[in-house]
């Protein structure tokens, strides 16, 4: 009897996460947060001391630079995110003292996807949008089997039809793995949400309060790689075990109908006298009945 359906091996999101903590805080926290955080506080400083959009002063000059100001975080954003998925490949299945790609590399090699990225990005939330207007459970279905395109596009250098392919034919059969890392990295996001909250109330009614906000805002910035090297070391994970090659061991393999072993599969002996010289064919005794 022949087996037919594809045995999937496991993938572990608790491992995802310890990954993306050793990199991002003890392997190369300069690079991984540091200098991300540094590259997108001015971006968000702006958007910070900006007055709020929609008063009766709105000034088009105001609104203008409030515009560039979160175009230029996108952009960072997209820019960091490609050379962190990088940055992650790079020690993959290595030693734990291995070192990360230059970042330098890193950022030269994500930045030739960052045009497929941001098409895949616009047009997965597009589509979630519009999925999740109508009922809940088809942007659900279209969040999981589009959780990986943005990977694809970066890792495997895919383009938006065979981003979208890729994930949906890695997301199979791992809707559980997938909502754990949902849940796993809304956790750390709402502690750094928690955290903020509790300045916040400490602050309330002073010029405390506007700081615990910003503070916050640069708090969830610094928790982004963490998260993104979380979600690549999984994706790279699937891409492993779906890989070519990767079957049934024969313990769990089935046989066909029960069919004889082959003869040349059957090993071979040969005698071997004390001196170690292969001896040859035995000659026939003489016999005793004749």
């Amino acid at each position: 009897m022949t087996f037919s359906r594809r045995f999937r091996l496991p993938v572990s999101t608790r491992h995802a996460f310890a990954l993306a903590f050793d990199l991002a805080v003890r392997r190369d926290p300069v690079q991984s947060l540091l200098i991300p955080l540094l590259l997108r506080a001015p971006w968000i400083l702006a958007l910070a001391v900006l007055p709020s959009p929609g008063g009766a002063e709105q000034r088009p000059e105001v609104l203008g630079l409030r515009l560039t100001a979160m175009a230029g975080d996108l952009l960072l954003l997209l820019v960091i995110g490609a050379m962190l998925r990088i940055r992650a490949r790079s020690v993959f299945n290595t030693a734990a003292v291995a070192r990360p790609a230059p970042a330098l590399e890193c950022y030269a090699v994500g930045l030739r996807r960052v045009p497929w990225l941001l098409v895949t990005e616009m047009v997965r939330n597009l589509a979630l949008v519009v999925a999740s207007f109508f009922l809940v459970l088809p942007g659900l279905f279209l969040g999981f089997r589009l959780a990986f395109a943005t990977e694809a596009v970066v890792l495997s250098d895919k383009t938006l039809p065979g981003a979208i392919a890729h994930s949906f034919r890695l997301s199979e059969g791992r809707f559980e793995r997938w909502l754990e890392m949902v849940v796993l990295s809304a956790v750390l996001g709402l502690s750094v949400f928690f955290f903020g909250g509790i300045l916040l109330v400490a602050g309330y009614g002073t010029a405390l309060a506007g700081a615990a906000a910003l503070i916050t805002w640069l708090l969830i910035t610094a928790s982004t790689p963490i998260i993104q090297y979380a979600w690549t070391f999984f994706y790279l994970r699937l891409i492993e075990a779906e890989a070519p090659g990767v079957e049934l061991g024969p313990a769990y393999a089935g046989t066909d109908n029960g069919a004889p072993e082959p003869e040349s599969a059957r090993p071979t002996l040969a005698l071997v006298r004390a001196d170690d010289t292969p001896a040859g064919p035995e000659e026939p005794g003489p016999d005793p009945y004749a």
